[in-house]
């Protein structure tokens, strides 16, 4: 499938949650990806930041299902560069994609915490410089 900013946008369903900037360079930095990754990013994660239509939101436990990922994006990276906002977008892909685990649920050393960010970093610098 040749993705849009519509198509991927539709693809997400409700789980793109946030102002109409955030949800649009989300979108615009899943482009960069290849089809088979923005299919699973569309399909396993959520997007969640400040929206325009409220203060605050809940999700129930049951509506984040087991393999799936919700990924919080503050108004603070919305005030950067694009250049840092697609890095620190395509590193957190980076940790979905590569199934890392939160440790706040499951204790890691700090070397494994290392390890992931490394690999993170080195998913979305990978993928960042195949769009330049």
């Amino acid at each position: 499938m040749k993705y849009t900013l519509g198509k991927i946008r539709r693809a997400f369903g409700h789980k793109l949650i946030g102002n109409s900037n955030m949800e649009r360079v989300v979108c615009e930095t899943l482009l960069i990806f290849p089809d088979e990754i923005i299919d699973l990013i569309t399909k396993n994660c959520w997007f969640v930041g400040s929206f325009e239509e409220g203060t605050a939101f809940t999700l129930r436990g049951d509506e984040l299902k087991r393999n799936e990922y919700l990924i919080y994006l503050s108004d603070q990276l919305f005030v950067q560069s694009k250049k840092d906002m697609r890095y620190t977008i395509a590193h957190e892909i980076g940790h979905a994609v590569l199934g890392h685990k939160n440790s706040i649920l499951e204790s890691q050393t700090k070397q494994e915490i290392r390890r992931q960010e490394k690999q993170a970093h080195d998913f979305a610098r990978k993928h960042l410089n195949q769009d330049s």
